[in-house]
C-alpha cells in the first residue's frame, strides 16, 4: 500500500505556480511560484488571521528551500525566511508585523497536479503599539500546481 501510495509522488517542480487552500495562520488562499532558482519557491499565504494576529486580515510571504529528506520516499522538507503583516480585530485594528521562519513537509504527487503540505512557521512579531512578542503560527494545506 505505502508503494502505491509513492510512486504517485514526485519531485518539486521546476517551474509553475500552486494554487490552493490554507488552514492555519492565516487560514484562506496560498500561492506558491515555483522556479525561483534550484530547489527554492516563493510562497505566499493570505486569509484571515489565526493566532498571531486573530480577527481581520494576515498575510505572509516566504522564500522557501526545498530538501530530500529521504532517497526512499519523496517527501520533501523545506526551510526558509519570510515575513507576516496582520490587522487584528480582537485588539481594536492593532497591526502586527513579523518575521518568520517556516519549515514544513510537502507531498507533491504526479498522477494529480497537487501538493499537500504542513507547516510550523515561527514568528518573532511586534505591534503598532510597540509591544514584541514570539508566537507559532501552523498550517495545513492542499494546492493544484498549474503548469
Amino acid at each position: 500500500m505505502l508503494v502505491l501510495m509513492f510512486s504517485a509522488l514526485s519531485a518539486a517542480p521546476s517551474s509553475g505556480v500552486s494554487v490552493g487552500l490554507v488552514l492555519g495562520d492565516p487560514s484562506g488562499i496560498s500561492l506558491k511560484f515555483w522556479g525561483t532558482g534550484g530547489n527554492s519557491a516563493f510562497q505566499l499565504h493570505a486569509g484571515g488571521g489565526g493566532f498571531i494576529a486573530p480577527g481581520w486580515l494576515a498575510i505572509s510571504g516566504s522564500l522557501l528551500y526545498h530538501i530530500s529528506l529521504s532517497r526512499q520516499t519523496p517527501i520533501q522538507g523545506y526551510l526558509g525566511p519570510g515575513v507576516y503583516v496582520g490587522v487584528s480585530s480582537r485588539t481594536n485594528g492593532v497591526g502586527v508585523i513579523g518575521l518568520q521562519m517556516p519549515f514544513g513537509l510537502e507531498l507533491i504527487f504526479s498522477e494529480v497536479p497537487l501538493d499537500l503540505f504542513m507547516e510550523i512557521p515561527p514568528i518573532f512579531y511586534m505591534t503598532t503599539e510597540g509591544n514584541m512578542g514570539f508566537g507559532l503560527g501552523m498550517g495545513l494545506g492542499l494546492r493544484f500546481i498549474l503548469k
